[in-house]
């Protein structure tokens, strides 16, 4: 992703049902709106209180008909970059496979976007770094290459050779505050360089603070905004460097 916010070449994805078959996501695979919903409301309680829970899942369930959000893309140059790796005794971390069902579910569980379609992320050769308390997911960061479909913004991209995109980083809530987050983007970094990656790119939503917090920790630097707007069949991205 060159560093000219007009050189951010996403095109618009495909909506609805088509885009879920499309990410592997097909009926069989996917649960009933309402359970969908109970088991989000369920985790966001458990997680952030009921306040929060209930903004978002009202924004959830208006997304069909509008939405609007600002997204914000950030960037590491791993060539460039002096990566540290502590040892830590407390988990053990791993890269998963598509056969490691057991894990796959515990990631499900707690990243609802990714129910039905991370084996087939896996298949396709996305890498999955877990860190593990015993048989207890303690959290994950899921990193794609190539042709990338980005939910929050409804958008495609295709990252070329050389470059990598984190769809997700997640501490499931016992084991925040300890630096685990900070071990897995170091174990990240540290096997992209390793396979060739140079640039790895990552993003979040402006409101998210706690993400944002750890992205200029471990050194990302914040490169543009996407802001995303729907009105019913209607949908725009526009991007503008990134402010403060």
């Amino acid at each position: 992703m060159p560093d000219s916010v007009r050189d951010l070449p996403f095109v618009e994805g495909t909506l609805g049902g088509l885009a879920r078959k499309k990410h592997g996501e097909g009926k069989g695979a996917m649960k009933t709106i309402p359970q969908m919903v109970f088991r989000r409301m369920a985790r966001n309680v458990r997680d952030y209180g009921l306040a929060t829970t209930l903004k978002k899942t009202l924004s959830y369930l208006l997304g069909p008909i509008f939405g609007r959000r600002v997204y914000r893309i950030y960037r590491i140059d791993l060539s460039a970059f002096e990566i540290e790796v502590p040892d830590d005794s407390r988990f053990i971390y791993r890269f998963i496979d598509k056969n490691d069902t057991r894990t796959m579910r515990q990631i499900e569980d707690v990243a609802e976007w990714l129910e039905g379609c991370l084996a087939g992320k896996l298949a396709n050769g996305s890498l999955c770094l877990v860190a593990s308390d015993e048989s207890v997911l303690a959290g994950f960061n899921l990193v794609s290459f190539g042709h990338v479909y980005i939910p929050l913004l409804r958008r495609h991209r295709l990252f070329r050779d050389g470059e990598a995109w984190s769809e997700d980083i997640m501490v499931c809530k016992e084991y925040r505050r300890i630096g685990l987050a900070s071990i897995l983007r170091n174990r990240i970094f540290s096997e992209l360089r390793r396979r060739g990656i140079k640039r790895f790119y990552g993003g979040t939503l402006i409101s998210n603070t706690a993400a944002l917090s750890l992205t200029r920790k471990v050194g990302f630097r914040e490169i543009a905004d996407a802001g995303y707007l729907r009105l019913m069949a209607f949908s725009r991205v526009r991007f503008r460097r990134a402010r403060g």
